[in-house]
Formats: structure tokens, sequence, C-alpha cells
């Protein structure tokens, strides 16, 4: 079953696949500098190194293509060396140029000419290749002493190449001292090199002199030696496997078999662990990142996650709690708002989290001796002075959270978060996630304080909207009141007349209709009516002037140039253009004139009020005349006539507009669409 295996075919596998990603990482990279060419032409050759390792070398240095593949990739990788000796940012083109590189250059080519057919000796060539590999070795020396203060940047280039030419030098010196190549050490060059890949990745990600800005994903680094530990996990159950057949024996099958399924359960368990995988990803992030957190992601996550805050359904706390507790990874926590006359109050909690009285009594505490310090706590620190002080007051009890996160509006605390990971998840709150957390305030509890604020705006709304209903009721009821005065003044002269006795109740009929229709705006909390029927409006003209202007003087002159009819609510269309005339009139001198002009121009009816009274500026009719509760007439007046009208007018598709002048008269011009 397993007579022609190699394992390290396996291996060679693995790197061909791994130096592929890793020009696939660098083909985003748009820079032209002669460090990311020669690393491309390096991870390129590279990959073609392990592909033909893969397929089999069954004789190392003694075929031609594998001493011209094995040369060409050691010397390219020496040109690359030389290029990181260089600090300085140049293409290609320029390095080149120089006489040292032309030099080496010429050196190489005549070694793969003499190497490669004058004289192909096995020894030369293992002598050759193992001199270029301590030359090698000395120019990672070199970049290690260059790099000065910037050593934490080199670090893991050095240690990855470095371990791959000790292995490479440890390789050929046998193979020249022995006069044959060990198969069992050629074949762990390919896990070698896969091993140390990353470790090359992190420094081309870190050496910024290059100008090679690679972006490697957390997620991608965290799959790819996911995978690549997979791989190592297999090659070892096919290594014991083939052990097992190798020793023979009666047994040999049944325990091949029952090993094979009993390692593939333990990895499929080790797969599919989110423990493991939570574990392994901080190790990851531990030890191969300079930060705790891909901040470009997790900002990119907060903000997706921020937009599922919905203000009408007043999700706020619940959204902004989530993103809280994604934002560092923990499971579970609590959204408490603080306040000074009043006991803490929960705005949400996770599903699986139950908060206790004794963390309710620790929010208290913190808001009382850390208020105005704006600083965060870790309660599973028990060293900490302010974790000591809070745990003297609570009498031996304890928390079911470990961070609490304070957030301040205005300068004042407004409430804390609570947040309690899983055993695997804790993280250290040290500099870097106090500033990352603090930054995550900011943002989340913007949109928190944003949702409170516009709650607080729906119902001041609610109430504005009652206050202007309420004011336009009792500008209605104002105008009823007008009514009755006239007709009880009327009744002194007229009581005993038959015909005012039938007016009179034809006027109170109307009163009865306009209070009924004020009490359904009251019961059902609308501004306006929706009965709407046919108008003609000459005579709605003739018979508001008649009835309800006569009072006053000036007395509206009626000019019908063309009558129509409008499909419109007749009761609040007869308030607002009785509010117009009226206010005509009394901004006009008994001597002046009042003038309603009805006219129709391209199936818009035009209706004008012309007075000759005292005028508006302009300046008045920009800022008051249309703004709600703004009077000139003091208590007399509930300032929404005007802005009634204009908005009534707006309503039916129409527009009001006035043009005035101080001292001579204004001009209030309706349209309305006739249809």
């Amino acid at each position: 079953m397993f007579e022609n295996f190699q394992p390290g075919h396996f291996g060679f596998a693995l790197a061909a696949l791994g130096y592929a990603l890793f020009w696939t990482l660098q083909l985003t990279v748009k820079t032209q500098t002669a460090h990311k060419h020669l690393l491309s032409t390096y991870t390129i050759l590279s990959v073609l190194w392990a592909f033909d390792n893969f397929r089999g070398n069954e004789l190392p240095f003694v075929e031609l293509n594998s001493f011209l593949i094995e040369s060409t990739h050691k010397m390219l990788l020496a040109l690359f060396l030389l290029a990181a000796l260089n600090r300085t940012d140049v293409t290609i083109r320029q390095l080149f140029a120089t006489t040292k590189i032309k030099i080496v250059c010429l050196i190489f080519a005549s070694w793969l000419v003499f190497g490669g057919w004058i004289y192909a000796d096995l020894g030369a060539r293992l002598m050759g290749t193992l001199l270029l590999t301590v030359v090698m070795l000395a120019l990672i020396e070199a970049i290690y002493r260059q790099s000065g203060s910037q050593k934490w940047q080199f670090k893991p280039m050095i240690i990855a190449l470095g371990i791959c030419l000790l292995l490479d030098f440890y390789l050929l010196a046998e193979a020249a001292l022995l006069g044959k190549v060990n198969q069992q050490t050629w074949q762990a060059r390919g896990f070698v090199h896969v091993m140390m890949l990353p470790f090359l990745v992190v420094a081309v990600k870190r050496i910024k002199s290059w100008g090679i800005n690679v972006y490697v994903s957390r997620d991608i680094v965290l799959q790819s030696s996911l995978v690549l530990a997979a791989g190592v996990y297999l090659c070892l159950l096919a290594i014991v496997g083939y052990y097992l057949s190798y020793i023979g024996g009666n047994w040999t099958t049944l325990l091949q078999v029952v090993f094979v399924v009993v390692g593939t359960a333990l990895f499929c368990t080790l797969v599919f662990s989110d423990a493991i995988r939570r574990k392994y990803k901080v190790f990851i992030e531990k030890h191969f990142f300079a930060n705790t957190f891909d901040y470009r992601e997790k900002w990119v996550e907060l903000t997706r996650e921020l937009k599922k805050v919905e203000i009408a359904n007043q999700n706020a706390p619940a959204v902004c709690l989530t993103a809280w507790c994604k934002a560092i990874g923990y499971s579970d926590g609590a959204l408490v708002k603080l306040t000074m006359t009043e006991a803490p109050e929960v705005l949400a909690t996770t599903p699986n989290y139950q908060l206790s009285t004794v963390d309710l009594q620790i929010a208290a505490i913190y808001q009382q001796k850390f208020g105005n310090k704006n600083w965060l706590l870790d309660f599973s620190d028990l060293n900490d002075h302010d974790v000591k002080a809070i745990h003297q007051e609570l009498n031996g009890l304890t928390e079911t959270f470990a961070l609490l996160v304070p957030f301040y509006q205005n300068n004042q605390l407004w409430g804390c978060c609570l947040l309690k990971p899983l055993a695997t998840e804790h993280l250290k709150l040290n500099w870097e996630l106090r500033d990352y957390l603090n930054a995550v305030s900011e943002q989340i509890s913007s949109y928190l304080f944003m949702s409170e604020a516009s709650k607080e705006l729906s119902e001041n709304a609610q109430f504005m909207a009652f206050s202007r209903m309420s004011a336009f009721v009792v500008h209605d009821l104002k105008n009823v009141k007008a009514q009755i005065d006239m007709l009880l003044k009327n009744a002194k002269r007229h009581r005993h007349n038959p015909e005012f006795v039938d007016d009179a109740f034809e006027t109170i009929e109307a009163m009865q209709s306009r209070l009924q229709n004020m009490l359904s705006q009251l019961t059902q909390k609308q501004t306006g009516s929706e009965h709407k029927k046919t108008v003609v409006m000459a005579r709605l003209l003739q018979q508001l002037i008649t009835e309800r202007c006569a009072e006053h003087e000036p007395l509206p002159q009626l000019q019908v140039i063309q009558d129509c009819e409008l499909y419109i609510d007749h009761e609040r269309l007869c308030n607002i253009l009785f509010h117009l005339i009226d206010n005509a009139q009394q901004a006009t001198a008994a001597d002046g004139s009042v003038t309603v002009e009805l006219a129709v121009q391209n199936e818009t009816m035009i209706l004008k009020i012309i007075d000759t009274g005292c005028g508006m500026s302009a300046e008045f009719i920009k800022e008051r005349l249309f703004k709600p509760f703004d009077t000139t007439k003091g208590n007399a007046g509930m300032g929404i006539g005007a802005y009634d009208a204009q908005n009534f007018i707006q309503q039916n598709q129409g527009q009001l507009s006035v043009f005035s002048e101080v001292n001579i008269g204004s001009t209030f011009t309706i349209q309305l669409p006739l249809h």
C-alpha cells in the first residue's frame, strides 16, 4: 500500500503551493523597485524548483536540469540579498547598471556554463554550490549587522533564509565528503521551506524601505497556516502508516486501518473545534503581527454592524452592544446607563448573559469613584489597584464580567459596557487595547446618543404636532366666535324677521358642522380634513365677502375676469380666504381699497387679493410672514393664519406668492390647478 510512497513529495508540493500564493500576493504591489522584481522572480523560480523536486529528482546535481534549477535558484537569492544590502529605493535597471552587479552576474553565468557543460563533475558542482551557500550566509550576516535599529524588520527574513541555507550547507557539505546526496535530508527541504515561508512573508510586510507593501490578511494567514498544519499532520499519518507497513507482520493491515481511522477522527475534531481555532488565531496574532487587531478589517466590520441601527425600531442599544462584543471578540455583555440621580438602568444584554445585582452595584461604584477619569477596568487583573478598591466594597462578592468600558457625553459619564469573554478569549488590557477600545467607544456611543436624541425629538415632535393642532383649533374657534358675535349683534335688530331667523339657523348649522370637524381633528390627531367637494369660486367669494367681511371697512370689491370650479376642501378654503381678506382689511385704512380678483390662466386659477394698506418689507415677508406663532397683533392673534394658508395651498399642489411695498400696499396671489 505504501511501497512507493515518498514523504518528501508532500513537502515539495506544499512548498510549490505556498510560493505560488506568495507570488499572487506580490501581484497586488504596483511599485517597480529592484527588491520587488528580484523577489517576484525568486518566488516564481521557487515554485518551479519545488515542482521539479515534487515530480521526482532521483539524482540531485547529477542531472543537468537539477543542477541548473538549483544553481539558478540560489543565484537569484544571492542577487536579492545583494539588493537588500542596498537600503536605497532603486529600480531593477539602476541596480543592474552598477559594476558590482555586472561582475556578479558574469561570474554566475560562467559558473552555469562551466558546471553545466564544460566540467560536469558531481564533486565540482557540489563544491561550487556549497561555496555559493557560504557567500549567501555571509550576506545574511552582513544584512543583520547593517540593519541597526531596524533589526526587528529583518529578523523574520534572516531566520527564514538562514535556516534554509544552513540546511543546504549541511546537505552539500555531507554530499561533498561522501560523494552522494542524502535523500532523506534532500526531501526534508520542502517541509523546511514551507515552515519558513510565513517568516519571509512577515519580513516583506515589515520592511518598508523595499516598497513592497504586501497586505496580508489575518484570515488568510490563519487559513493558510491551518492548511499547512493539516498537511503536516496528514504527512505524519502517512509516515506512520509507511512505518507500520515496513515492519510487516500479521497485524499490519489491521493496524493501518485502525490508525488511519482514529487519526482521521482526531484530525476532524481539531479542524472543526472553534476553541482550538480561537486559540490558534490568538497565537498567530500575537507572534506574527505587530498589532493585536487588524484595525482596517475591524473598523469596516464595526461600521457594517452600526448600519443596523434603526431609529424607528429603537434597537440602538442592542446593536451597539453587539458591536462592542464583536470589536474585541468577546461573547457576552451588557449595556448600562448611569445617572447621578437614578439607579443604573440596563439598556441591553446579550441572550446568554445574566447580569447580576453585584454587576450593577459595581457600575454604581465606578460612577462614584471613577466617573470623571475615563478609565477602563480589567476585573480579571486582581493586581490592579482600582479593581482592588472596588472589590473591598463588595465584601467578598464577585462580578460576572471581565471588562468595564465607560462612555461619555459632553464630558459626563453616560453609561458603561460590561464585557465577558469565553475562557479562551481573554485579552490583556494593555495600552494598545485601551486606545483601541476608547476609539471604538467614541464611535459606538455617537450612534447610541444619536438614537437617544432621535427618540427625544420624536416625542417632542408629537407634542409639537398636538400643540400645532390645538393652535389651529383655537384659530377656528375664533372664527366660530366671530360668527356668533355677528349673529347676536344682528339679532337685536332682526330677531322678529322670519328671514333672519332662517339665516340664523343656517349659520348655527354651519357652526355645528365646523365644531364637529374640529372635534374630529382632536380625536383623530389631524390638522386638516379631507371633505372635498366641487366649489364654484365666484359664488364662494361673493358669499364670503357678503356674510363674513362686510362688518369691516373698506368693503372688498370682487372682480371676476373668469369664473372656475375647484374640487377642494370647501371649509378650509373659506377659512384661509377669509383670513387673507380680513388681514388686508385690517392693514388698510377705511378710505383705502381691497380688491379680490378672480381669473383663469393655463388651467390654473389665479386669485389675487390686492390692498392699498401699510404694506410689508421684504425682510418681514422672508423672515416672519409665514413663520407659525409669530404675530403682529399681540394677544389678539395666533400667528398661524398665513402659515395655514401657505400650507393648505401647497397641499393642493398650488402656490402662494406675496408682493408688497411699505406704505403702498400688498398683493397676495393664489394659484391652484383646476384639475
